[in-house]
This record gives structure tokens, sequence and C-alpha cells, in this order.
């Protein structure tokens, strides 16, 4: 399987993905990659430099105790690499699940295997988002970066909810989602949208939600 196509020829890249379902070596590529931006982040800045990004971020001195308590260690790296190890494969299954139990709501059958194939295979435009953000770690000398609507609201405080929401309707998730909603498409030949209004309904809906609670920004 070229994984290039999900760049330049998505449908074709889907067409494959119904013939012969593959996700081994895409979630491979996906989650080192990940350990690579995480390691990007921990090695190019002290935990100084870490602690006065954060004290930027109007924190609770209860937070930034926390905070310091979490830097001080090698446990920062251990979870970052566990994260990568364990999160992103995992958050992409439960993606698979959900969107598989869902597609009845709009007519259509799933198989598992071939959903989560067909999520594994949109999540490989991370690759790219994880490329430019680490030039933009690198550049800008700090690890909260983002590719996101939070670029056009400068003056929100970054501890609001408002900034949050930004900060996850990020340009290259929006890129995953569509993607996600045509190989649906493509692949259980759904007529109309209707793929495209599950996706982004039940993405939509976890971003409002997530948004509510205090999370980790970096290289987001």
């Amino acid at each position: 399987m070229n994984i290039f196509d999900i760049y330049f020829s998505p449908t074709k890249y889907f067409n494959r993905t119904k013939e012969k379902p593959k996700w081994l070596i895409p979630l491979i590529i996906i989650v080192v990659a990940s350990i690579l931006l995480t390691l990007v982040v921990l090695t190019t800045f002290s935990p100084e430099q870490k602690l006065a990004q954060l004290r930027e971020r109007n924190l609770t001195p209860e937070q930034m105790e926390r905070a310091q308590r979490f830097m001080s260690g090698p446990f920062v790296m251990i979870s970052g690499v566990v994260s990568a190890l364990i999160i992103v494969p995992l958050a992409l299954l439960i993606a698979g699940l959900v969107f598989n139990f869902l597609l009845p709501l709009i007519g259509s059958n799933g198989v598992f295997l071939v959903t989560f194939c067909t999520v594994v295979g949109a999540a490989l435009v991370r690759i790219p988002a994880i490329i430019i953000k680490a030039i933009l770690i690198l550049i800008k000398k700090t690890p909260f970066v983002h590719t996101s609507f939070a670029l056009f609201f400068p003056m929100l405080s970054k501890s609001s909810y408002f900034f949050r929401l930004a900060s996850k309707l990020d340009f290259f998730t929006i890129w995953e989602v569509i993607l996600i909603g045509l190989g649906l498409k493509t692949i259980y030949a759904i007529k109309d949208k209707r793929s495209y209004y599950l996706v982004f309904g039940v993405w939509l809906l976890y971003i409002i939600i997530t948004s509510i609670f205090p999370g980790r920004q970096m290289g987001q």
C-alpha cells in the first residue's frame, strides 16, 4: 500500500483499503512520528524553559506546583513516550469503534477492521502536521505552538474555554476528519454527505466537551 496516496489520491487509498484492509504499518509510522515530536519538545527545552512557558498560561498556584513536580523528574519523558505508544493507538481504536457503532444511523453496516483501517489511514495526515509543528517549535523556541484557529485569537487567555476550543480546531485535524468521512463514504458506498455529517458531528461534540477541561497544549 502506497501511504502517500492518502495525501494525493485518498479515494484510491480507501478503495485499496476496502479490498485489503491494512493498519499496522500506518499505525507504526504515526506512533514513531508522535514519539519523535515528543522527543523534540523534551530535548529542546529545559525544565526551566518549560516552566517559564507555563507561567505565561495564567495557571493557578496549585497547577504550577503540579507542573513543577511533573517536570522535575524523568516521568515527563517516560509519560511522553508511553502516551505515543499506548494512548495514540488506543484513541484510534476507540474512534474506529465509535464510528463503526454509529454507521447504522446513516443506513450502513460497518466492518470494524475496515472502519479502523480507515481511521488509521486518515490519521497519516498527522505526519506533515508533526513535521510542521517540530519546525515551529525549533524556530519559535516554545513548545506551545498552534496550527489551529487559536492563531486568530491571540488576545484570548490561554486558560479560557474559547481558547482551548479554538486550539482544538486544528487545520490538520479538520483534514483528518474530512478524510475519515471520505473513507467511510467510499468504502461503504454511503449516499450524499451523511458520512461527513456523522464524522464531523462526533468530532465537534468531542471537542466541545473536552475543551471544558484544561488540557495539554504542548505541540498542539
